[in-house]
């Protein structure tokens, strides 16, 4: 849902232009998005029943300037696989000025169709800082990259 919702975003971005993918700690290669996931995002007016899963690899890492993870335990995993990655690996809503909130998106795998709604939401809400964030900090690439990881 985050890669489709920040597509979404940086559309309209000409310059610098963002390339968008996600991975996972722990997703396998090639799943497509769950029924409540397109169903959440085409409430959205977003397709994202084309996206497949792929683990987070070395050159994934290598080649983005940006990892935004869903959670601090997904931070702290991809800081410990990849330190490599520490200085450019965050919480996906860890730039929302608000101190009276959690920063985990919570995984609504398994769940119903109202919590699929309420994570894609706290994705959303989280979407215009992380632009904010990338188009200030665009990373040692010419073209910056974000990459989420669930």
């Amino acid at each position: 849902m985050a890669e489709g919702l920040f597509r979404a975003l940086v559309a309209d971005v000409k310059t610098p232009r963002i390339e968008v993918s996600s991975a996972g700690v722990g997703a396998f290669d090639g799943q497509s998005p769950s029924r409540h996931s397109v169903t959440a995002m085409r409430e959205e007016g977003l397709d994202i029943s084309g996206l497949r899963s792929q683990s987070l690899t070395p050159d994934l890492v290598r080649e983005a300037t940006h990892i935004f993870a869903m959670a601090d335990s997904h931070r702290r995993a991809i800081q410990a696989l990849f330190p490599e990655a520490t200085e450019k690996t965050f919480v996906l809503r860890e730039f929302i000025v608000d101190d009276e909130f959690d920063l985990d998106v919570p995984d609504p795998i398994g769940m119903d169709l109202d919590a699929y709604l309420r994570t894609r939401n706290l994705i959303k809400e989280a979407m215009p800082s992380v632009l904010d964030f990338v188009l200030a900090h665009p990373g040692n690439h010419q073209l910056p990259d974000a990459d989420f990881e669930s």
